[in-house]
């Protein structure tokens, strides 16, 4: 899947769905000293005013991979908000296969715990099917900073790898910059910044 194409299905599907919905993320995340990962992987989700959900990631399963995503989010809590988000996606490029993800996030006072699991299934021979969570527990420390644990387990071709690593980072209006540190103590160690732009809508766009 090239970039052309990528720009292509981004123009189409971001006005679709700016009419319905109420919430806009654009993540984007830059890996260092990881030996074969994907140095630049962009997200885009979005939720319309109903909860139903959509996710268009690229470089996220694989390199070369354009995967969509859709399903619906359950919120609810008030002294403790949490939310929900089982979903349904497709994947192809590098990597074709259909994948089954949770989005978990909970927040209480200052304290909050997010995390991103998801089963795939490839549709290729010669790939894998592998199951793949990344965990956050964090604290914000103001306003506008924040710090944390995270960890990322990996499950592919029967073994087994946790990357366990640190979180911290700063809000900025609707800009979050997260940086990450992913087995810092060990030889494997490497480095993942974020760029995380979020907004809501709080009436239908025309």
């Amino acid at each position: 899947m090239n970039r052309n194409l990528l720009i292509i299905i981004l123009n189409i599907l971001m006005p679709l769905s700016l009419r319905a919905q109420s919430k806009l993320g654009i993540e984007n995340y830059y890996y260092s000293g990881k030996p074969g990962s994907n140095s630049v992987v962009p997200v885009v989700h979005f939720e319309t005013k109903n909860s139903f959900r959509g996710e268009l990631r690229y470089n996220y399963e694989d390199a070369n991979t354009l995967s969509f995503f859709t399903g619906k989010t359950i919120a609810a809590g008030k002294a403790v908000q949490y939310s929900i988000s089982p979903m349904v996606g497709l994947s192809t490029g590098t990597f074709t296969g259909l994948s089954f993800a949770t989005n978990i996030e909970i927040e209480w006072k200052s304290i909050y715990f997010s995390s991103e699991n998801q089963y795939s299934m490839a549709m290729k021979s010669g790939y894998d099917n592998f199951f793949f969570s990344w965990s956050e527990l964090g604290y914000d420390l103001s306003d506008h900073f924040f710090g944390g644990l995270a960890v990322q387990y990996t499950r592919s071709g029967g073994s087994n790898k946790i990357e366990p690593g640190f979180v911290g980072g700063f809000y900025l209006g609707d800009l979050t910059v997260p940086l990450y540190a992913f087995s810092p103590f060990g030889p494997g160690k490497y480095f993942v910044v974020g760029v995380i732009y979020e907004c809501n809508f709080k009436k239908r766009i025309k």
